[in-house]
């Protein structure tokens, strides 16, 4: 969710608005629920995991754990 605010003598918050729709990944720590995103440094994007889809005996052999490589300094990769 969104709002706009001013903040001035008097605090105005706007109308909430909703800014993503569907189903993110989340992880249950104890009793809470955590969850998987985070913002970008500059503020202007959001990172956001999606829950693996199933899709019959493939997902059944692969199992609940999906894989995330990160290449660092990947430029130099294609020198």
């Amino acid at each position: 969710m969104a709002v706009s605010v001013e903040a001035g003598p008097v605090f105005n918050a706007g109308k909430p608005k909703e800014l993503f729709q569907g189903t993110y990944a989340l992880t249950r720590a104890n009793e809470a629920v955590v969850p998987h995103w985070d913002i970008s440094p500059d503020g202007k994007r959001f990172l956001m995991m999606k829950p693996p889809v199933s899709t019959g005996a493939m997902a059944a052999a692969a199992g609940s754990r999906q894989k995330i490589i990160v290449v660092l300094n990947w430029l130099e990769e294609l020198k």
